[in-house]
């Protein structure tokens, strides 16, 4: 009977050993520590990022060490839930060991059991629970959302369609920035018209005397001299009593109009002399040169020049070189273009050399003939290209050219295919005819020198084609900056956002910038579609989220420069409502030990001795607990 009572006795033991450690404070303490050390190190070692930046940054054998014992996802591992776990069922133990059935142990036993269940909750949520992030494009659908660890998809069961995505920006502020360069002295200052701003220890200062909220700048075309230091044209083109093309040709700049439609070029020439004058007007009257290649071998009496056609074979008597034209261009930067669009401003010409060796290519540019570098190589060196190109030539079939001299003298010659159809005497505002075409052109005016007037107004009409959603548009701001230093007064309109305009003596200068957040807010029209039905549909912005079927979606983010979409956070917490029970619990637990407690404690005092309602060891298990 002994002998069998013992192994029952042995186990007895145990189990008593196993339920002392359980309700031990050291238990507790020793699963805190370790909880501590966890989240430490959960700051410390980068969190659910991908497997890559582990490697770049750990290497591949710790990184590989993180991953297999969960150091990359520390608060949602298994052994940090075992510790969750374990410290719920010490509590638990703990409560029941230290439970008396006494009114004044209320507090301790709710105070307990809030711990638990918000344990508990933690626990529901790291093993069951939903962190993920999905971006919905405005107008577009999505029914996955991405996990956070690994970005993988995880179907939702329903679609979320982004009807609209909404930017509320506030209305940016602005101020003058003012700068002196050799003082290195820089003020900002609040704007305000009329009032004279000086800079201290400076003979600087600035006034704003005007100020636009929404500006733009009109260009009025000005003559500002008679004499002819910029001559200009404004010309129209007409069809049938209708305007078809006008504006200004400026002989020294902007000395030209194409048409491509019509493949029709418009020249504008000016002659200082009368014999530049002839010149012109002859080369206008006399047939079109076109763009020539010289070829020529290199220890050899070998020259040739042919017209620059494209597709032509050219033989080289007496060598076993056969050379073909590719291609051609007037502006070596703008070849992909239509070549009646260019100007020549780089004239090329793309050749093929066939040979001994094989075939050759490459461009000889006219202003750089025979170039070549590591990019432009070539087989046969001692075959040589030059490429010319009148300074007139063009590839319209069509060409008018207007000529004017100093003297007074002014022609205007119409050329089709390289003759000359007319020439004639131009004066203001008379029509001339295109011939064999229902065009017809005018001069209407001539600036011997033609400036530009700039006037700053206030923006009038509307902002179609601007790149912003309603009450987006904040205007274009401009000032009036009167500039007062050693030179005198200098004023100019500055405007936001634009670079610093400088005093004439190079040394001030004054910055109209703007300054501020200018996002106030930004919403997301959303609605959930599930088996093709609407189930709601709500606006969701910072702090007011979408709730369906324990999903909640936050709105999280936005791309302000690329497309218009809503940037949305997706939870999902089954252990949530635990936890918040959990925190009402400790709550009233808490109340009832500090204030309830000590008050029932009075009361009971007055009536009985306090060592009727407690023993000894009672009180002692109290004091523990408090």
């Amino acid at each position: 009977m002994a002998n069998a009572a013992e192994p029952q006795q042995k186990k007895s033991n145990n189990d008593s050993k196993a339920w002392e450690i359980l309700c031990s404070v050291r238990l507790a303490v020793i699963i805190i520590i370790i909880m501590a050390v966890a989240c430490i190190l959960g700051t410390v070692i980068l969190q659910m990022k991908s497997p890559e930046e582990y490697v770049s940054r750990y290497g591949p054998g710790l990184a590989k060490f993180y991953a297999a014992i969960q150091f990359t996802d520390i608060f949602h591992s298994y052994w940090f839930s075992f510790l969750l776990i374990l410290l719920c069922v010490n509590l638990g133990c703990c409560t029941v060991k230290r439970w008396r059935n006494k009114v004044l142990m209320v507090g301790f036993l709710v105070t307990h059991i809030s711990i638990i269940l918000i344990l508990i909750g933690c626990v529901v949520d790291l093993l069951t629970g939903v962190k993920g992030g999905v971006n919905v494009y405005e107008g577009k659908s999505v029914d996955y959302y991405l996990t956070r660890a690994d970005y993988q998809k995880v179907p939702l069961g329903f679609q979320v369609f982004c009807d609209d995505f909404i930017i509320e920006k506030h209305p940016p502020k602005y101020k003058l920035i003012t700068y002196v360069k050799d003082k290195d002295k820089q003020k900002a200052v609040s704007l305000s018209v009329g009032k004279k701003i000086s800079i201290p220890g400076t003979n600087y200062a600035a006034t704003v005397k005007e100020l636009i909220q929404d500006a733009e700048v009109l260009h009025e075309p000005i003559n500002v001299s008679d004499e002819p230091k910029n001559p200009a044209l404004y010309i129209q083109l007409s069809a049938k009593n209708n305007v078809t093309a006008e504006g200004w040709l400026l002989a020294k700049d902007r000395n030209w109009y194409n048409d491509t439609q019509r493949d029709l070029k418009i020249d504008y020439v000016w002659a200082d002399t009368d014999e530049a004058y002839d010149r012109l007007t002859n080369a206008a009257v006399k047939s079109s040169t076109k763009p020539t290649l010289e070829i020529r071998i290199d220890g050899t009496d070998i020259v040739k020049n042919v017209p620059v056609e494209k597709g032509q074979k050219i033989s080289i008597k007496g060598t076993d070189y056969t050379v073909e034209i590719k291609d051609f261009a007037l502006d070596y930067s703008k070849r992909l273009v239509a070549l009646s669009e260019q100007e020549p401003n780089n004239p090329a010409v793309m050749v093929e050399i066939s040979g001994p060796q094989g075939a050759d290519s490459r461009w000889s540019f006219s202003k750089y003939p025979d170039y070549q570098d590591k990019a432009h190589k070539t087989i046969y060196k001692d075959v040589k290209f030059l490429c010319t190109v009148p300074e007139d030539f063009s590839d319209a079939k069509n060409r008018v050219r207007i000529v004017q001299s100093r003297s007074g003298k002014q022609t205007i010659t119409y050329t089709k295919g390289g003759k000359v159809i007319n020439t004639n005497d131009w004066i203001l505002g008379q029509n001339y005819d295109i011939a064999d075409s229902e065009l017809k052109i005018r001069i209407k005016k001539f600036f011997p020198s033609h400036s530009l007037k700039k006037t700053v107004v206030k923006r009038s009409g509307g902002h179609e084609g601007h790149n912003h959603g309603p009450g987006e548009h904040h205007g274009n701001p401009a000032a009036l900056i009167e500039m007062e230093g050693p030179r005198g007064k200098y004023a100019e309109w500055v405007f936001a956002h634009t670079p610093p305009h400088w005093y004439p003596d190079n040394n001030f200068a004054v910055l109209y910038e703007k300054s501020g957040m200018e996002i106030k807010d930004y919403k997301s029209i959303l609605r959930v579609v599930e088996n093709g039905k609407t189930m709601m549909t709500k606006t969701i912005e910072v702090n007011s989220p979408l709730k369906y079927k324990g999903f909640v979606f936050y709105q999280s983010s936005y791309d302000p420069e690329g497309e218009r979409y809503t940037g949305l956070q997706v939870t999902k917490n089954p252990g949530l409502l635990v936890v918040y029970t959990g925190f009402i619990l400790l709550c009233l637990g808490i109340v009832f030990i500090f204030y309830v407690k000590p008050f029932l404690r009075r009361k009971f005092q007055k009536g009985k001795k306090i060592a009727e309602l407690y023993s000894e060891e009672e009180m002692l298990a109290e004091h523990i607990e408090e």
